[in-house]
């Protein structure tokens, strides 16, 4: 629960909102699958800071207007840039210092057009900071109103051990599909031993999961896809058979691969939400009925 609201039980993924590594993003597309979401109960939106380099935060802002102040807004930061230089990547880095963190969140709130942040996650841990001081400074924020709810994005359970003994950890954002399976038992222990919600992300397998690639798919430069190791080579032929196999257990179903994945996540036991990578409305249209299931 976050201001008395129970998020929904698919988070709009806001990613594909900073316009980078997802390939051709038509942000008017991704407007109306946010107005759409919005009819359909969707009531909790995921981004980051770094998503875009600011870019994502501010354009979700622009397309839910005032209904910002309505839903559950989750941010991420700990995640620090320089500009990029003319065709190039922008350097970035990990940085969960309380310094840096103080005016991270000053500038989430500044871009999202809100008093106080629902959620903010920890984007990534920072091998160069103490967790200890990186959630102490997280508490202090949430004291003074700035943040309601604090979340660990991609850390360990020890490392979640280490935050949640300074500080109360609402959830935790990790990766869950059915291609690289669930949490490790230790997660899995410790979300259960503090009632910690995990909300999913890549649960479609960067699309894998939706069905529609076959081997001659090909990814350009700006998709991360053509990055990633699961596309290349032998690995992407043994994704693809996964995923076939996946398939005709969906349709036993009757159910899109797609559906079936992101149902057999949602049934895991302390899953809380996945997050939806939504570019067009049509994204949105075919996983709606999941939120009938809450």
């Amino acid at each position: 629960m976050v201001s008395g609201r129970a998020v929904s039980r698919i988070c709009f993924g806001c990613e594909p909102l900073g316009g980078t590594d997802w390939g051709r993003v038509e942000v008017s597309d991704i407007a109306s699958a946010i107005t759409r979401a919005l009819d359909l109960g969707v009531n909790f939106f995921d981004t980051a800071d770094v998503y875009g380099l600011g870019l994502s935060e501010t354009r979700l802002s622009e397309i839910l207007g005032d209904k910002r102040h309505d839903v559950v807004i989750a941010t991420k930061g700990g995640m620090s840039w320089a500009d990029a230089p003319p065709g190039g990547r922008a350097v970035i880095k990990r940085d969960s210092s309380p310094k840096y963190l103080r005016g991270a969140v000053e500038a989430s709130l500044r871009r999202l057009r809100i008093d106080s942040l629902p959620i903010y996650f920890i984007h990534w841990p920072d091998p160069y900071t103490e967790i200890g001081s990186t959630f102490e400074c997280l508490a202090r924020l949430r004291d003074e109103g700035k943040i309601e709810q604090i979340g660990c994005s991609n850390f360990s359970a020890p490392q979640v051990r280490a935050a949640c003994d300074v500080a109360e950890v609402s959830y935790v954002q990790l990766p869950v599909n059915l291609l690289d399976g669930g949490l490790d038992p230790d997660m899995d222990e410790l979300v259960r031993e503090k009632n910690i919600g995990v909300v999913a992300y890549n649960v479609l397998g960067n699309g894998l999961l939706t069905g529609k690639y076959d081997a001659s798919a090909r990814f350009p430069d700006n998709d991360r896809r053509s990055r990633l190791p699961r596309f290349q080579g032998d690995a992407f032929k043994l994704a693809l058979q996964q995923v076939a196999d996946i398939s005709l257990a969906a349709a036993a179903e009757n159910l899109t691969c797609a559906q079936y994945a992101i149902t057999k996540v949602l049934e895991r036991a302390g899953v809380v939400s996945v997050i939806l990578g939504i570019k067009n409305r049509q994204q949105i249209e075919e996983n709606c009925w999941l939120l009938s299931k809450q």
